[in-house]
Order: C-alpha cells, then sequence, then structure tokens
C-alpha cells in the first residue's frame, strides 16, 4: 500500500477549539491525503467541508454515542482511522470499518497508562509527541514494533526572533500563563494561591494570561486587579505578548507538551513547570535551571524559585533566556507534517495487526455519559 492515496479519519475530542490537539489538527489538514476530522465534543463549531460533529455532551448515552459515530463514519469505510489520545476507541472500534487504525498520544506517560491495556489488539501503529510515551507503548501494546511507532516533536510556526532576547527592563517581572482557563488538567485555582506565595516573598511581578475558558469568569472576578486577561488574541498579537514575558507558568497535573511553554521559550521565556512526568517541558525546565522544575502543587516552592532565578545577575538570566531559545529549536523545524505522513504510510505498508472484536450491548449503554464516568469509569475501556 505505500504510496496508494488513502483516505484519513481523525477522531477526537475536540477539533475546533484551541488545544494542542486542535493546534496540531490544523497541520495536519496541510497533508495531501483524503481526511475528514471528527470532533466528539465540539460547541457550537462553524461548519466545514471536512468536519463532522457528534455533539456528544455528558448527557448523551452511550447507545447513542454509537449510533451517531456508525452513522458519521459509515462513509469513511476502508481508510485509516486516527484515535487522538484513544478517546472512544474501545467504546467505537467495531463501528469505524477502518482499514488499519491509529493511537495519537497527546498526553504524558502517566494520563495514558490506565487506558492502553484496554487497546491491545485494536491498533496498527502509534504516534506520540514525547521520547517518553515510546517505552510506554512498547511495553503496553505488544506488536507495536519500531517501524509501527514513530515520535513526533510538537511543531511550532513563531516570529523570527531577535539574535539575543532584550535586557528586561527595570520594573516588576511579566509572568504569564498561556492555555485553556480550567481547574482540571490546568490547575488554575493554583494562579490565586501562586500570587500570595510570591507576595508573601516580596516578589514584584505583574501577571498575564493568554486564552479563555469554563473558569475565566471566576478568575477575573478574583484576580481582576492583578492579572491581565487577554482572552484568545490573534497570532501576530499572541506572539506580541508571549514576547514581553520573563517567564511562563505552568500548573498542570498532566501534559504532553504543553505547545504554549515551547511557544514562549522560543521567545525566550523562562518556563516554570511542575515535575509531572514525561512531557516536553519536564525535559526542558530543568536544562534552564533546576529550580525551574517545582514539585507539582508546591506553590511555594514555585515562589522561591522564582524569586532565586531572577536574582541572579542580568547576564546570567539573559542566559538563561538563550538557554530556552536554543532548546527549543528542533520545533521550528518545519518537517513535522512530512514526518506524520511517512508515519501514515509505513503503517498502511504493514500487516493488519488490529482486529474489530464484537461488542456485546451492556446495561451502561443506557447511561448518560457524565454517570458511566463517575459510576463505573471502566466500562468505557471495555471492547
Amino acid at each position: 500500500m505505500t504510496g496508494q492515496p488513502f483516505p484519513v479519519v481523525h477522531v477526537a475530542p475536540h477539533v475546533q477549539a484551541r488545544g494542542g490537539i486542535e493546534t496540531l489538527l490544523e497541520h495536519y489538514r496541510r497533508l495531501p491525503l483524503a481526511q475528514t476530522f471528527v470532533a466528539l465534543f465540539d460547541r457550537r463549531p462553524p461548519p466545514r467541508a471536512d468536519y463532522a460533529n457528534l455533539d456528544f455532551t455528558w448527557r448523551t448515552p452511550l447507545w447513542i454515542m454509537r449510533r451517531r459515530f456508525a452513522r458519521v463514519l459509515a462513509a469513511q469505510g476502508g481508510g485509516l482511522v486516527v484515535y487522538h489520545n484513544g478517546w472512544g476507541l474501545p467504546l467505537f472500534h467495531d463501528l469505524d470499518g477502518a482499514a488499519r487504525r491509529v493511537l495519537f498520544l497527546h498526553a504524558n506517560p502517566p494520563f495514558h497508562t490506565p487506558d492502553l491495556p484496554a487497546m491491545q489488539g485494536l491498533v496498527d501503529g502509534v504516534g506520540g509527541i514525547t521520547p517518553s510515551l515510546r517505552p510506554l507503548w512498547e511495553r503496553l501494546l505488544p506488536g507495536i514494533t519500531p517501524e509501527r511507532g514513530a515520535v513526533l516533536p510538537i511543531p511550532i510556526e513563531p516570529p523570527d526572533p531577535p539574535p539575543a532576547p532584550a535586557p528586561r527592563p527595570a520594573g516588576p517581572l511579566v509572568l504569564g500563563y498561556a492555555g485553556r482557563l480550567e481547574f482540571g488538567q490546568k490547575r488554575l485555582d493554583r494562579l490565586a494561591p501562586f500570587l500570595a506565595a510570591l507576595r508573601a516573598l516580596g516578589v514584584s511581578c505583574r501577571f498575564e494570561v493568554l486564552g479563555d475558558g469554563t473558569r475565566r469568569r471566576s478568575l477575573e472576578r478574583r484576580l481582576g486587579r492583578e492579572v491581565k486577561f487577554h482572552g484568545w488574541a490573534p497570532k501576530d498579537e499572541f506572539w506580541r505578548i508571549m514576547a514581553g514575558w520573563d517567564a511562563i507558568v505552568f500548573f498542570s497535573d498532566f501534559e504532553g507538551g504543553p505547545l504554549a511553554v515551547i511557544e514562549a521559550m522560543s521567545q525566550g521565556a523562562i518556563p516554570f513547570y511542575p515535575a509531572i512526568g514525561g512531557g516536553w517541558a519536564d525535559l526542558y525546565a530543568p536544562q534552564v535551571d533546576p529550580r525551574c522544575h517545582y514539585p507539582p502543587g508546591d506553590l511555594a516552592a514555585l515562589a522561591r524559585a522564582v524569586q532565586q532565578v531572577f536574582a541572579l545577575p542580568a547576564v546570567q538570566v539573559a542566559a538563561l533566556r538563550h538557554r530556552a531559545r536554543e532548546l527549543v529549536q528542533p520545533h521550528r523545524d518545519h518537517a513535522y507534517e512530512s514526518l506524520y505522513l511517512q508515519l501514515l504510510h509505513d503503517i498502511m505498508a504493514q500487516p493488519r495487526l488490529s482486529q474489530a472484536r464484537p461488542r456485546r450491548p451492556r446495561l451502561t449503554d443506557a447511561l448518560p455519559l457524565g454517570i458511566v464516568t463517575r459510576l463505573v469509569p471502566g466500562a468505557l475501556r471495555l471492547a
């Protein structure tokens, strides 16, 4: 099958949104393939010719989810189906009509470890965004040989930076965060106590946020006098704002990149990142300075790290900013699409490994998704 055209279906929780997965999906639209992008949970998306939204909510029963999925995938049979983060793979695999299935992992090993055993025998290849994921899939997905898997670094497309980061002006530090404003994965509930910890140490700073989400209104009510909320900015404005930051700070419980940390580092921002294991920022932050890689959830330690790093002589701080930029240079490589396309062709060229296991109806199929995920989360892993 190598070299022959084949249709590709991308299945993802969201397609028309602002997260890292959605950014990569926009890269895939450049590929010379017939592609369809299927979103499971998009809210009020604009129509697109290559796009289908299944419009699931936490109130949707599993049997209705399966019926909608089958109806959309019926027109896409015989191609390659890519399940981003594996969401829905055990629940839907018998309905996708795929010639080959690919699992693409966007988070870190602790996030994916509970789910991968349920995907044994269901996929023909695996992609991942960080090197730490390869040992995981080699251990938990027997049969995924090296030619069936690849690690693809997250691509970024920043403007050309100046030859060196500009000397920071006198005045308060400028710290920033970019991404979704939520209390789940991103843990923006930790922002207020972090700012309080900085005040207790006498650190003068202002904090800026690029992004939006379910918690923006409550965060603005609480922190509007201390934090500038930019919302989602156009890309030129995004880069201009980020280039003015001294550091980017993350509080997450799990991540694979995150893309925003890599983008900020490309502009000379120093990353402060929790040691949650396996993402690119987990690799890069301690190489900038060990203090940048702080114990997860320890906001006092994070505040001390910020204080200590920016108490260094200006020449040393400039060296850290230069180091941050140099570490992420490989992500400026524009070969991402060709590497991804090669992975898909390699998988299509291999004998089929995946199976479609018959799935028996279950009592949980009558329950809304929100109840299933709370009461019997293992039901979503049953093929």
